[in-house]
């Protein structure tokens, strides 16, 4: 995910509180049966070519850069007859500066709950399973994450914005070749279930070399104005030391309820109201030694309705357009939890997609531009601990 200022917060606030619960937690690692600390620190420098679409080019040293550096604590405490205590608390952190992310010390993930043969019931901030499913069939997400340089954040992290959910209930269940995941978010709005309250699931399919995943995610808005629904289909198969993957991912902003019936009718049969986006992809893995593995993929995407800015505080009006990117990847393994990673990748936008990827990226809408191609090449390395 894109680092803006809003996810990260000032060292002053919460880095003497995450070194204490570092301490705390390697300690505790040590004395307690059944609970892992765990990370990861990833670093890059990537350079990006017309990163604002009026051709200012960008070096820079960036956290995460293939994979969001992090620092985690998880558990098991097996309780008796099969049943389990479970939780898990992850910080992501800022490899470049130190600061902690998410406007939150485990901003990542903080949950707890049971497990057992009837599968786990857990609460807290959770994945959903539109992230979980539409994650799992991206050519370049496979064991690692991307950050910087994924093209599904194109037309701005629509796709995956909100995915981990506050105050959520999350059930999974594997049976066989089937994973079930349900999720619920609770609004926290008095008077009202269903104002600001997230609900989805998904279903994912795992037999031998095929793979297939759906999943489905709505929000409604706090004000209950207006609903976001999202969904992810996709598949993959592997053949030797190939994996080929395909997917696609589709996201709606209804027209708010607030707005007259005249004008959201018009919306309806004029294609002017709730905004509309998707993405399809497909690419390949491929292990060419053990050391080494590479991959592509190529990401087609448009936007049309009502698309505007994200970030201004009065939205601009984009319009449609549409994107293509390529991008490919070589990771090499120096050692099992080191590694060494080389990306390259190129993105044409047009139209209004011009205006959303740059806003996104530099800040700034390019909206007096009709076409732009923006090239990022990166260097990175990730280690695991």
């Amino acid at each position: 995910m894109k680092k803006t200022a809003s996810h990260w917060l000032p060292a002053a606030g919460l880095l003497p509180v995450a070194a204490l619960a570092i301490a705390l937690a390697a300690g505790r690692a040590h004395a307690a049966p059944g609970v892992t600390v765990y990370g990861i620190v990833s670093t890059a420098v990537r350079y990006t070519s017309n990163l604002d679409g009026h051709h200012h080019d960008q070096a820079a040293l960036v956290s995460g850069g293939m994979v969001g550096s992090r620092f985690g604590l998880k558990g098991d405490e097996d309780l008796g007859g099969g049943q389990h205590a479970i939780f898990q608390l992850e910080a992501g952190i800022g490899s470049d500066d130190g600061r902690a992310s998410y406007q939150a010390l485990f901003g990542r993930q903080a949950y707890a709950g049971l497990s057992g043969d009837w599968g786990s019931l857990t609460f807290g901030r959770q994945y959903n399973a539109l992230n979980n499913i539409g994650w799992a069939f991206n050519p370049l997400d496979q064991g690692w994450g991307n950050f910087w340089s994924d093209p599904i954040y194109l037309g701005g992290d629509i796709f995956f914005q909100d995915y981990r959910i506050d105050h959520s209930v999350v059930y999974k269940k594997s049976a066989g070749p089937l994973t079930l995941q349900l999720d619920y978010g609770a609004g926290g709005q008095a008077g009202s279930l269903a104002r600001g309250a997230t609900l989805g699931g998904g279903l994912m399919l795992q037999q031998g070399a095929l793979a297939l995943g759906a999943a489905y995610d709505q929000r409604r808005s706090a004000d209950g104005g207006g609903t976001v629904r999202n969904y992810a289909v996709g598949g993959s198969y592997a053949a030797g030391k190939a994996t080929f993957y395909v997917g696609h991912m589709g996201r709606r902003e209804s027209t708010p309820e607030s707005t007259p019936e005249s004008t959201r009718e018009s919306a309806r049969h004029h294609d002017t109201g709730g905004a509309r986006f998707n993405i399809a992809f497909a690419g390949l893995g491929y292990q060419l030694t053990p050391a080494l593995h590479l991959s592509g993929a190529y990401y087609r995407y448009w936007q049309r309705g009502h698309v505007t800015t994200q970030f201004l505080q009065v939205p601009v009006a984009m319009g449609s357009g549409n994107a293509d990117s390529v991008a490919v990847v070589a990771d090499y393994a120096l050692s099992r939890r080191t590694s060494l990673y080389l990306e390259a990748d190129v993105v044409r936008a047009r139209g209004g997609a011009v205006g959303r990827e740059t806003e996104y990226w530099a800040g700034t809408p390019a909206t007096d531009v009709a076409r732009s191609t923006r090239v990022g090449v990166m260097l990175g390395m990730r280690h695991h601990f």
